[in-house]
């Protein structure tokens, strides 16, 4: 959840929230067109005005989550709870419930949206990006979304692991295309993962060897440069329902082209769009996710671009690795904006998925690890 401007006039609030309210809350919101810091403040609104008691909310394994609510917003909500004699964990909760109760789903959206572009990124090589990226578009297209699966990453982890020789015949890079130098139309690059529970929604753009002069060849385009992925990648947006990035392990000119990619266009909703970074419970992860954060605020002042942080993944947790990972893993869950939405435990069926280059979702569809990209997908789709 990204900041908003100052000119806004809202006041952070924290509170303790679990999981699966923070999951039915963000569906539902964008169900309903809203965006999620105001279908909070409905919600509180509406608990305002509820004068019978609401019934206890359970709300074990809640986490800590922040929401933006307009000024004077946080005062009231925790002077109501004082008076209700209720925590505030225990008091959002209520709220939350009375609103979804209020609120089903409806039978459409009720505000069309553009298509989902969600970029899986972080400097840091080695905390699973490919794997995240891989395993959330699985689990979409299991869902029943179209999803475009692009291997951004010049050494092509993502194309190998699934088992693609490489572009096939007739297609051309995705960097040919950027550079306007493409004679022929990008889906003759696209490759459709053959695997049934996929229902041949979930394709892949494999990445291309000349992808490694990418920022060398971009830095001598003097005309579009900063949207050039963007016009790339826009005769194929119709045709799908999600766009993932499987980002590069650096903060090169690359990554500066996929942050514009995802930013927030006008009309679309928060956190519709914007970046998913993949992290580790250790302090290289935290020093990392500092320069890309700066990097996207960065861009953000120079271009003007509103650009959504969306959350964490932390993978390969073991709390059995000592005090320190659970004190780092403790961290992230205490950044709040954007917050943690799912912990992928280290387990030998992603290991033996990326090993044996089957997709996490075919080799072991019932492990924890797959479930947690089913939870995950089921949240970001919204």
């Amino acid at each position: 959840m990204t900041h908003p401007g100052a000119e806004e006039a809202r006041e952070k609030l924290l509170v303790n929230l679990t999981p699966e309210l923070r999951r039915d809350l963000r569906i539902r919101a964008a169900e309903h067109g809203l965006n999620m810091q105001d279908a909070a403040a409905s919600a509180l609104s509406l608990w305002y005005e509820t004068t019978e008691p609401s019934a206890a909310v359970e709300t074990r394994g809640a986490k800590s989550w922040g929401v933006f609510l307009p000024a004077g917003g946080p005062d009231r909500f925790t002077q109501e709870c004082e008076q209700r004699s209720l925590t505030k964990v225990q008091g959002m909760a209520q709220a939350i419930t009375l609103w979804l109760a209020a609120h089903p789903s409806p039978a459409e959206r009720l505000v069309a949206q553009p298509t989902k572009r969600i970029l899986v990124g972080n400097q840091k090589g080695g905390v699973g990006k490919t794997f995240v990226a891989s395993g959330l578009a699985q689990a979409m297209a299991e869902g029943g979304l179209r999803v475009l699966l692009v291997d951004y990453d010049p050494q092509g982890h993502l194309t190998s692991r699934m088992q693609i020789e490489g572009l096939p015949e007739g297609g051309e890079s995705l960097l040919t295309h950027m550079l306007g130098e493409a004679t022929k139309h990008l889906a003759r690059s696209l490759v459709a993962l053959p695997h049934e529970r996929f229902g041949g929604r979930l394709h892949v753009l494999p990445a291309s060897k000349d992808a490694f002069l990418m920022d060398a060849k971009l830095a001598l385009l003097q005309v579009g440069r900063d949207t050039c992925l963007a016009r790339a990648l826009a005769p194929l947006e119709d045709s799908y329902d999600v766009i993932v990035l499987d980002g590069p392990p650096n903060l090169g000119l690359a990554i500066d082209l996929a942050i514009n990619y995802v930013q927030r266009r006008s009309g679309e909703l928060i956190d519709h769009s914007g970046i998913l970074i993949p992290v580790w419970s250790d302090r290289s992860s935290f020093d990392a996710y500092e320069m890309l954060h700066s990097q996207i605020a960065t861009h953000s002042k120079m271009t003007g671009a509103v650009v959504d942080e969306l959350g964490f993944v932390v993978n390969a947790y073991d709390a059995r690795k000592g005090v320190g990972t659970r004190s780092f893993y403790e961290g992230w869950n205490q950044l709040t904006v954007p917050g943690v939405l799912g912990t992928l435990k280290d387990s030998i069926e992603g290991r033996e998925a990326s090993d044996y280059q089957v997709p996490l979702l075919e080799h072991a569809p019932d492990s924890p690890q797959a479930n947690v990209m089913r939870a995950l997908a089921k949240e970001l789709a919204a």
